[in-house]
């Protein structure tokens, strides 16, 4: 890119429109650049779609701003200048209040931004929208200029605060409108469609009787209220109590009876029936729940000792 004009009264008019309308085609580059990298992690992150739907519709208005205010950029079509800076502060603020939601998805806010920040397409789009951002200041002096030229058909640049805002708040909006859709919905829990299926008559809080159990046969409870879990009666007689989210990135796993294993939708990992690592990326076991069993018989969790990365 040339170096900027000098500023100024002596401002030549042909110059800052040759310098503007090439900063704004790399502005260009840099959006569609963004909008690429967030059509990527749309296909290739599962657990987008399966833990955080609301993410994924939020992602793909941020792609079609990107994609349209980018091309508009890269044709030199001067008032997407301050669409363009609106998308790039939204961008920003939508990846790092990412973060911030964590405790939705059974994480800390630690764990989930080591993860997000371990996805590249992320750290693209976020590196990029800084460089826009950066670009457009570094404009704005030569933006106001243009601003104040006159031509048959008014302002050569639409150039104002209100107009930035305005701008903020269309994409704002469209973001909001979509994840308001994604709540609208019939309840969803974390993808396990197995409910509890302790029998009638249960006292409060218990999970089953052990003398109701079947060795190898799977009884999913929750605990604590809307974590997962799977209880299992082993063939030596002793219980077994496992958290059924996954220690990647916590989304619910699915247990495959016929395969005595876990699977994670989301990234593919693998845990066998007694909670060990089969297949990545998950490199840590899945957290036991410790039971007490009382002179009934009646089994109730106590704890996750070990809970691992999936506690809100």
């Amino acid at each position: 890119m040339s170096q900027a004009p000098s500023g100024g009264k002596g401002m030549n008019k042909q110059s800052v429109r040759t310098w503007f309308d090439r900063l704004q085609v790399g502005i260009g580059i840099l959006l569609i650049l963004c909008g690429t990298a967030g059509t990527y992690l749309l296909f290739t992150d599962g657990s987008l779609w399966n833990l955080a739907l609301s993410h994924a519709l939020g992602l793909i208005v941020v792609v079609l701003v990107d994609l349209g205010v980018g091309l508009m950029s890269l044709f030199s079509y001067r008032n997407a200048y301050l669409p363009s800076l609106a998308a790039a502060v939204l961008g920003i603020v939508l990846q790092l209040g990412d973060i911030f939601t964590a405790p939705q998805y059974y994480q800390t806010v630690q764990h989930f931004a080591s993860y997000l920040f371990g996805l590249w397409p992320f750290d693209l789009m976020l590196a990029v929208q800084l460089a826009v951002l950066a670009l457009g200041v570094a404009a704005r002096r030569h933006a106001l200029y243009l601003a104040r030229l006159k031509s048959r058909r008014g302002t050569r640049l639409a150039y104002s605060r209100r107009g930035f805002l305005k701008s903020l708040g269309i994409f704002g909006a469209m973001v909001g409108f979509v994840a308001l859709l994604s709540s609208i919905k019939l309840p969803v829990s974390t993808g396990v469609t197995q409910t509890t299926t302790s029998q009638a008559g249960t006292p409060a809080g218990a999970i089953a009787r052990k003398s109701s159990l079947v060795v190898g046969a799977p009884v999913y409870f929750d605990y604590p209220s809307g974590y997962p879990n799977v209880l299992f009666l082993q063939p030596d007689g002793s219980l077994l109590a496992l958290s059924m989210l996954c220690t990647h990135v916590c989304c619910a796993l699915e247990y495959v009876q016929a395969l005595k294993e876990f699977g994670c939708p989301c990234h593919g990992s693998i845990f066998d029936s007694t909670g060990k690592v089969v297949q990545g990326p998950a490199n840590l076991n899945l957290p036991q729940v410790t039971l007490r069993v009382d002179a009934n018989g009646y089994i109730f969790p106590t704890g996750v000792p070990n809970p691992g990365p999936c506690q809100a």
